[in-house]
């Protein structure tokens, strides 16, 4: 593709007109059109300044860069480990794990597969007699036909929002997503459509809880996610670190007093 076409494409995935585009990027409409048609060049200035307003992943600013005749600044292509990434990034994400424990936290990487995780979450997942390894696929493992849905006691519900979640996520990720094609395969499956259809929006709660049951024992837990800021490498700008906290004072007992297996963070 050339440059025009690129520029045009994420112009009409962001839903912006040549002019409002050309106005929050601080350039006449005119210039813009001869951008897309390729009657004009772009300076790298430029495509940063264009990718900043259209808020291009810095993985993705390299397609415009080399369809411009230009190096790409940053990384474009993800790393499949951990070991790839600065090590300053590597270190931040141990001590978050590690200091997170006893409670369980994952890295994912943009697509939602597995980086690493630490004891915690190796350990719960070890109880329900799931293998976790570096490359898994997260949402594969949740929503598709797996081990993992038989703990998961409100599943329908959790599914439906986590499918609206990636969902508004994968449309940031641009035109050419991956994770669009993902999300929208396992939510074309019977049992992910019906969760959807009971529940469109899932329950008005400050935050959905999952709600776990490991043979005799239930969990109960809610999660935030962790990004790193400024994020100019392909594989970091993506790199989301899933905590989860005890809901219940059952949960937090279990974990604080040592009963959680440990084993060694992947």
């Amino acid at each position: 593709m050339e440059f025009g076409d690129h520029l045009r494409e994420w112009r009409g995935h962001r839903r912006m007109s040549q002019l409002e585009l050309a106005s929050e990027a601080g350039i006449s409409a005119r210039h813009l059109s001869f951008l897309e048609t390729g009657r004009s060049r772009p300076s790298e200035g430029m495509i940063l300044r264009l990718s900043a307003v259209l808020d291009i992943p810095a993985r993705d600013q390299g397609a415009l860069f080399s369809a411009a005749g230009f190096r790409p600044r940053f990384a474009t292509t993800p790393s499949a480990s951990l070991a790839a990434l600065p090590a300053a990034v590597v270190e931040a994400i141990g001590l978050i794990l590690d200091r997170h424990d006893p409670y369980p936290g994952v890295v994912f990487d943009h697509e939602y597969n597995v980086l690493t995780a630490n004891q915690a979450f190796m350990g719960l997942a070890g109880m329900a007699g799931i293998a976790v390894s570096p490359g898994d696929n997260f949402l594969d493992a949740y929503l598709g036909p797996t081990p993992l849905r038989s703990i998961v006691v409100n599943w329908p519900r959790s599914a439906a929002d986590l499918v609206n979640r990636i969902r508004a996520e994968a449309r940031l990720q641009g035109p050419r997503s991956r994770l669009v094609k993902r999300i929208e395969r396992l939510a074309a499956a019977d049992d992910v459509r019906a969760a959807l259809d009971d529940f469109p929006a899932t329950e008005r709660l400050p935050v959905l809880p999952i709600e776990m049951r490991i043979g005799a024992k239930r969990f109960n837990w809610i999660t935030t996610l962790t990004s790193f800021g400024s994020a100019q490498d392909a594989l970091v700008q993506g790199v989301l670190i899933e905590s989860f906290f005890p809901a219940d004072a059952q949960t937090r007992a279990h974990f604080e007093g040592g009963a959680g297996p440990k084993t060694k963070r992947e």
